[in-house]
This record gives structure tokens, sequence and C-alpha cells, in this order.
């Protein structure tokens, strides 16, 4: 069972982030079934790789998007962002110490994805919405 459920609350409305985001909630999913599936370290690595280096693509993209409309509020969102990759790093470097990281890794991960799109990416879409009926 996915942790990470897309749903429309979701989208933005801007194809290439919802396109995005989606990739990151199956990503996210994909990494709780390797860990619930108990499948090899070097899995689990793969997705977590796959995850950090997407979750980086996505960031970038959207920090592009942000100040290309002159978003008052990129450097905060952008050190959000910064501080998930930090985590995950932070994780990568555990798993490569052979430490346990554990499915609750994915479900805080999974939290903080909806969390950061309904509340600090809906803030950039309304503001491009509004700067739109201007």
């Amino acid at each position: 069972m996915p942790i990470a459920i897309w749903s429309t609350r979701f989208e933005t409305g801007i194809p290439i982030i919802d396109a995005q985001h989606k990739t990151l909630f199956d990503a996210v999913n994909r990494l709780a079934d390797s860990f619930k599936a108990g499948t090899s370290a070097t899995q689990a690595k793969e997705s977590l790789d796959f995850l950090l280096k997407y979750t980086v693509e996505h960031f970038q993209t959207e920090e592009k998007f942000m100040k290309d409309m002159g978003y008052p509020k990129l450097t905060s969102h952008m050190a959000e962002h910064a501080q998930l990759v930090d985590k995950a790093k932070g994780l990568q470097a555990r798993m490569a110490e052979g430490k346990p990281v554990t499915v609750e890794v994915t479900t805080f991960l999974a939290d903080w994805l909806k969390h950061h799109i309904n509340e600090v990416d809906m803030g950039y879409v309304e503001f491009a919405k509004a700067a739109a009926r201007k």
C-alpha cells in the first residue's frame, strides 16, 4: 500500500511541476516498498539515490520558475529545499555506512512532500495566478 498517495489537491496547474510531483510520490512509494519488502540494501540505496537526484532536479525546475516570475519568497522556499536535500544526503551517508534506514524515513519524506506542496508550493502558485490576472 502506498504511503504517498497522489490526489488532485496536490495539483498546481503547472504541468511540468505536477508531473514532477507525481514522480516524487512514486519514488517515495518505491523506496517505502523496498524497505517493507526487505529487499537488498543495494536496491534500497538505488531507490534513495534516484529520489535524491530527482528531488534536486525538481527543486531546480521549481526555483527557476519562481525566479523567472519574481516570486518574493524564493529565498525561504529555497531554504526549505536545501533542508530536505541535506536530510536526504544524511540518509545516503547512513546507508553507505551500513547503518539502518527504515520505512519511517519514507513516512517522513511522504509527509514532508505533502506538506510542502500544500503549504509552501501553493504560495507560488497563487502568486503566479495573481500575476496572470493583472
